[in-house]
């Protein structure tokens, strides 16, 4: 159990069985990177999503083709106000605008609470050909967030088979299932369409999911926090020893899940350490720090995975006879998270297995010796004589609440817009806000553009603000928006994305955005290999190496013959393929650059292929 040396990317939890395609997707996080959500359908679309040291395909035609495909069947709910503003402009954003959906914890008047569960249900059905195999799920349960961030962090990947035939639900699955279908309740606004659909269907069909734990455990219990008034306590086994791992960490709530215990065990890191008070941590046995020295991989990792620093793990493991119970997810040992009135939304997934492999001690090995490929060689004891000794900034956390507190307001506030078009295809943008929140002298500016903008065209955040002059791949629902505070002589700011209500976008926007990309004869051969290919099959190196000799601009050379060929295959093994690759066609056709880019040449070959296509419907 959590051993450093065996690790697996978050990309590759996501890859479907073999023989299963994605067929919807749920995902809740804290903080959101809209490129990391756009990297998502990427595992569903390519072998080799990622290289050797996690870096991600970022050829746009790639990234574009994979959100085409999947990020339809794909909705994240995530904290409003915490999604990161993208740094790179990308034309498959307007793939994921409705995927995303911003929520706040249940109790509007309970301030810091947060929305922070770390969760992905994953539906996936057999491939066309195969519809006698039963419907798979998948549940990650993990502790990072939906972003590029590179700590040490944890993950439970459940897979299950819906069980068709049984009458009655899974009395151990209700927890997961409510929790699910709560998710859109949590939105100032409805969740419509496909993904309420999802929602509804998953959270029904989860509860007749027959789980397969990992191998030496049990599946104990479910546990959501957060979506009632108040909860059992959490860790509920008392006088039982107890390891706490959390990054983040409430000396009064320690304190009271360990003052009956004997022999408890903390790990944290060395910034959340210097924080809590000595007493605090006096009723732990021992106090491990996450080694900042090591901040580096053991020397028997995996060396083709990328470096890892820092701690962002929540472990809670709990000796219980000759048992132990493990329980992971995103919950912090602190009241907000783990209380019995808890104000944050978490979720955590409880296991139980024998304490001899799984418990306390056999975690803690190799913290004595420094094993290289344990857990226990990532830490090193903490002097708890230095506990309470760092110096908190009064002022500077004064300003942070101010300036979190402006976030969430905009985060929640109304805004609307309408797109209108211009002279030479431009298009312009204007913001319609009925309310603009009042958020206190301290708060000096608050600027707002397009998301696919560079921050320098800033506006102020208000009612008529326009944005002229935007070309049909600058169009964006997301809306980047900076605050700026100022206090006591300090000054900080904070940006962050969120989808507004945009009306009037061209009908024919996504389409366009697809033609705007094929440049050339051999980009456009690139997406028709893509469109042909059997899900999960591609491999992006494979695609790169068979498109080298696509080299013809002004005429199809010797690329045709090759991409008869793979039409040829795939009217014979899956014609509904091809139907995508009319729908392309047809688009490009009735547009003057995109009818030149085709050619006479390549529409004589497609026709003749079209017609035998439709001969077979």
């Amino acid at each position: 159990m959590l051993e450093p040396g065996r690790r697996r990317l978050f990309l590759d939890t996501l890859r479907p069985p073999d023989g299963y395609v994605l067929s919807r997707a749920v995902g809740t996080t804290f903080t959101l990177d809209l490129m990391a959500l756009l990297s998502v359908p990427l595992a569903f679309t390519f072998r080799d999503a990622q290289d050797g040291e996690g870096r991600l395909a970022t050829e746009p035609l790639s990234m574009l083709e994979s959100a085409r495909r999947y990020a339809g069947r794909i909705i994240v709910f995530s904290q409003g106000g915490y999604t990161g503003v993208p740094r790179a402009v990308q034309s498959a954003l307007a793939f994921i605008e409705d995927s995303v959906v911003a929520v706040f914890p249940p109790d509007p008047m309970e301030r810091g609470a947060i929305f922070h569960p770390k969760v992905w249900v994953l539906r996936y059905e057999a491939r066309e050909g195969t519809e006698d195999q039963p419907v798979r799920y998948r549940l990650i349960t993990q502790s990072r967030n939906l972003t590029f961030d590179s700590s040490w962090d944890v993950s439970l990947v459940l897979g299950g088979v819906l069980d068709e035939s049984r009458v009655n639900a899974y009395s151990i699955n209700r927890p997961l299932a409510d929790f699910v279908k709560r998710l859109p309740s949590l939105a100032p606004g409805p969740v419509t369409g496909f993904h309420q659909d999802s929602v509804d269907l998953l959270s029904e069909e989860l509860l007749r999911v027959r789980w397969s734990p990992p191998e030496g455990l049990k599946l104990s219990r479910f546990m959501p926090f957060g979506l009632r008034r108040a909860n059992p306590p959490f860790p509920d086994l008392e006088r039982r020893r107890l390891l706490v791992i959390s990054p983040f960490l409430d000396g009064e709530f320690l304190r009271s899940v360990t003052r009956r215990r004997r022999g408890s065990v903390l790990v944290s890191r060395r910034e959340a350490l210097l924080t809590v008070s000595q007493d605090s941590l006096s009723s732990f046995e021992k106090v491990f720090a996450f080694r900042s020295a090591l901040e580096a991989e053991p020397e028997d990792a995996d060396e083709s995975l990328p470096l890892l620093a820092g701690l962002h793990a929540k472990v809670i493991v709990t000796d219980d006879g000759w048992n132990a119970r493990v329980a992971v997810g995103s919950a912090n040992s602190t009241a907000a998270a783990l209380g019995t009135q808890p104000r944050n939304v978490e979720f955590m997934v409880e296991l139980e297995g024998r304490k001899s492999r799984f418990g306390i001690d056999a975690l803690l090995k190799g913290s004595r010796d420094g094993e290289s490929g344990t857990f226990g060689s990532l830490i090193e004891e903490f002097d708890t004589c230095e506990a309470g000794t760092a110096a908190e900034d009064e002022s500077q956390m004064r300003l942070d609440r101010l300036l979190d507190n402006a976030v969430q307001s905009l985060a929640r506030v109304d805004v609307g817009g309408s797109v209108a078009a211009s002279e030479n295809g431009r298009y312009c943008i204007r913001l319609e806000l009925p309310r603009v929140p009042d958020l206190g002298p301290a708060i000096a500016e608050v600027r707002c553009w397009p998301a696919t903008l560079q921050a320098d065209r800033g506006e102020p955040l208000e009612d008529g603000t326009e944005f002229e002059g935007l070309s049909l791949s600058e169009l964006s629902a997301f809306l980047a928006i900076e605050v700026r505070a100022s206090l006591e002589g300090k000054t900080e700011s904070s940006r962050f994305a969120r989808v507004i209500r945009l009306s009037g976008l061209p009908e024919d926007r996504l389409p366009r955005l697809i033609a705007a990309i094929l440049r050339d004869k051999r980009r456009f051969m690139q997406l028709l290999w893509l469109l042909l290919s059997p899900d999960q099959e591609l491999s992006l190196a494979d695609l790169a190496g068979s498109l080298s000799t696509g080299k013809s601009d002004s005429s199809w050379g010797v690329a045709l013959p090759g991409l008869m060929e793979r039409m040829l295959e795939t009217l014979g093994s899956d014609p509904r393929r091809l139907d995508d690759v009319n729908s392309l066609i047809e688009e490009l056709r009735s547009t003057e650059a995109g009818a030149e880019l085709l050619g006479q040449e390549f529409k004589a070959v497609w026709d003749a292929l079209w017609t035998a296509r439709k001969r077979l419907k």
